[in-house]
């Protein structure tokens, strides 16, 4: 100290200084500045007789100022390029160390607040999912974030929440010396005889043995020890966890030997991750759960944070204490950003179930890609078939809309004539155009993924080339035979009833109503990609719900095999499994084309579907009706640009959503994205032909495996 700071010193010795002593002892150069002043005020507002509510404002204004960005008086000892909340920092601390009663009033109030506080919610809970499920953490993460919340000046959590509210709180921390974090917690250890931080401690290790105890229940949960490897009970790693950790916390308490100990939790906290990862590969096998998924991911947070409090107890220098403290704050800090987001919850523990999703999506869309000109010819016959089915689809429509029921029962009918017509196509072995985008976008994701960061990309671009002239060939056998279809139709109609299927108010109708730019086509076409989308997801959905109730295997063994012979449940049991993800993508696709209209008009909304092939045979029969003249109107002609938008748009929208799903899904990386969109430019430059018809040398390629019956999961 030098002669003038002795001479301040002896003007408040024994008490607090007022500003203008503090100022010229703290900050010589410039006593006046604003940062001091307030500097000032804030320590002067830790009262040693405050009450709780009191002390917690205390503190609070004190990082207000702490947390502010704006110019601080100049520290003699601050470092080049410091940022001002570090050099603030550095202000306190000179002004703790100069002036003992400030310090001492500063200790006694940190020392009050943590003694009188439940550290367990910040410790043990803050940032971690809870075990009430998945869709009670969404609401409750929902509830905090838009609801009022009791102030509990006892609670660490909300202290917390308080003193550091911002995430840019957490990077100050994580740029903070150690070296400051140290003298700061020395000068207030030794300005009093409690140390003020021996109650945060004490939290650190409560905080330790309920999150150990709350990791073992859910580890030894039926539905995790169900996909466990099978071990005895007393072997398990969730099992030994809690006492392993009591073990270590008996150490700390009685002076033994605390780094063998923490080694020991942190073995036993590793034997818990294998586990949990040997969950994720059941999962990953046999179907996907949400809350399997949210269990695991609950397991692994609480496993990372206990790991982190761990570190806390283990034994080093005061330096790396106070690096690993900064580290434990800034982590919590964050975590109490990330506990109100309620994406954060979404992305992680719907990840998995959308990956398996489009995963089942993309085993289905293998059968849609053709490799040799055989397959090519097939897909032209199986769509042809679609087509004729359609054009009895289309018929049926106009039969039920001329009934004229209740909206509801129309919208019933619709949907089951569309779902009967679509179920009636799988089991004949017929393809629907518009199906294929959603499910063959999930299989490109997969390959996509599989060859990200190789360089050669030509059997990626041969399988874009596949799917391309695939989804051709399926467009031109639907649309190339639902319009004589619908033409052998009206004419056996016409040779029973003596008149055209449709009467003339109806064609006429359906000819506005695909007008391109008069109707509302565009946009109906757009929602119908996106109907087709939802449908894929769907079949994914129910493929991965039955395969993880192991549906197929229950089939297989169930006690009709007694009466109708065991080889006949196995052959149900595969007929199930290759079959469940069409059923339900079908019967979906058949409600939202069916519904969709009829919940529009529930709720006032103009909405409406245009699909592209049932749309043609919609138009085929109108031009029938009106006859030779319909060829000569403007209003056919417009109606068939509207035909050709609404295919565009079917096969567009779906497809463009599936592969934006399947890429997030599967993680693809947006240069893997790049390279192969440029591949498959040059390629297309250089061989335009393969990309609509097969090459003579091109040979059947899949995907993925064919579909089967799942062996049995771990027990």
């Amino acid at each position: 100290m030098t002669a003038s700071e002795r001479t301040v010193h002896q003007d408040f010795e024994g008490g607090v200084p007022d500003l203008a002593a503090f100022g010229r002892l703290v900050a010589p150069a410039t006593p006046r500045h604003v940062s001091v002043s307030q500097l000032h005020v804030a320590l002067l507002g830790c009262r040693p007789g405050a009450t709780a509510d009191e002390r917690v404002d205390a503190l609070e204004r004190l990082f207000i100022w702490l947390r502010s960005g704006r110019a601080v008086a100049a520290v003699s000892v601050a470092a080049s390029g410091e940022s001002r909340q570090i050099l603030r920092l550095r202000l306190l601390v000179r002004a703790l160390e100069i002036v003992p009663p400030l310090r001492q009033r500063l200790a006694v109030t940190i020392e009050r607040v943590l003694v009188d506080s439940v550290g367990g919610g910040l410790f043990g809970r803050l940032g971690l999912p809870t075990d009430r499920g998945f869709f009670a953490e969404t609401i409750d993460r929902v509830s905090r974030r838009f609801l009022p919340e009791p102030r509990d000046a006892r609670d660490l959590l909300q202290l917390v929440a308080r003193l550091l509210p911002r995430e840019a709180d957490r990077r100050a921390l994580l740029v903070t010396p150690p070296e400051l974090v140290l003298e700061l917690t020395a000068l207030l250890r030794n300005a009093t005889e409690l140390d003020p931080w021996a109650a945060l401690a004490v939290h650190i290790e409560d905080a330790c043995a309920l999150l150990a105890t709350r990791i073992s229940a859910v580890g030894l949960s039926d539905v995790i020890r169900a996909r466990s490897p099978l071990v005895l009970l007393a072997h398990g790693p969730f099992f030994r966890l809690p006492r392993t950790v009591d073990g270590l916390l008996e150490s700390v308490r009685r002076g033994g030997n605390v780094q063998a100990r923490v080694n020991e939790c942190r073995a036993i906290i590793e034997e818990c991750r294998r586990v949990s990862a040997s969950v994720v590969d059941n999962l990953e096998k046999y179907g996907v759960s949400i809350d399997v998924v949210y269990r695991v991911e609950l397991v692994g947070k609480s496993l990372a944070r206990l790991l982190l409090l761990l570190q806390q107890l283990e034994p080093g220098s005061e330096i790396d204490r106070a690096e690993r403290a900064t580290s434990l704050l800034a982590e919590l800090v964050g975590s109490r950003v990330r506990d109100r987001r309620i994406g954060d919850i979404v992305r992680g523990n719907l990840h998995l179930l959308a990956r398996k999703i489009i995963e089942r999506a993309g085993h289905t869309g293998e059968h849609y890609i053709t490799s040799t000109r055989g397959e090519y010819f097939k897909m032209l016959l199986s769509a042809g078939g679609g087509g004729v089915l359609t054009a009895g689809t289309a018929a049926l429509k106009f039969v039920i809309a001329g009934a004229h029921y209740a909206p509801f029962v129309e919208g019933m009918l619709a949907a089951t004539n569309y779902a009967v017509s679509f179920l009636t196509m799988q089991l004949f072995g017929f393809t629907l155009a518009t199906k294929q985008p959603s499910m063959t976008a999930a299989a490109l994701a997969h390959t996509l993924r599989e060859s990200a960061g190789h360089p050669d990309l030509s059997a990626l671009v041969s399988i874009i080339a596949r799917i391309t002239r695939s989804q051709l060939a399926a467009a031109i056998g639907n649309i190339g035979l639902v319009i004589p279809a619908a033409f052998a139709f009206d004419t056996v109609w016409r040779a029973h009833a003596g008149k055209p299927f449709l009467d003339a108010a109806s064609a006429d109708y359906v000819l506005h109503s695909l007008h391109p730019t008069h109707s509302g086509t565009i946009f109906y076409a757009a929602l119908t990609g996106v109907l087709l989308w939802m449908s894929s997801i769907a079949a994914g959905w129910l493929e991965n719900w039955a395969v993880y109730r192991r549906l197929p295997e229950a089939i297989a063994g169930h006690r009709w095999g007694r009466f109708l012979g065991r080889r006949s449940m196995v052959y149900f049991s595969r007929f199930f499994a290759r079959n469940i993800s069409a059923f339900g993508g079908n019967t979906a696709l058949g409600f939202m084309l069916g519904m969709t209209p009829v919940m529009g008009k529930f709720f006032g909304l103009p909405l409406d579907v245009r699909h592209v092939t049932l749309s043609t045979g919609a138009l085929t029969l109108s031009a029938l009706a009106i006859g030779s003249e319909a060829f000569q109107s403007e209003a056919f002609w417009a109606a068939a640009v509207g035909i050709v938008i609404v295919g565009c748009l079917n096969f567009g929208v779906s497809f463009v959503l599936a592969l934006a799903v399947a890429l997030r899904a599967r993680q693809v990386e947006r240069s893997d994205r790049m390279r192969l969109m440029l591949s498959v430019l040059a390629t297309f430059a250089r061989s335009p032909f393969q990309f609509f018809i097969p090459p003579r040398q091109d040979h059947p390629t899949r995907v993925h495996g064919p579909v089967s019956v799942p062996p049995r999961p771990m027990a």
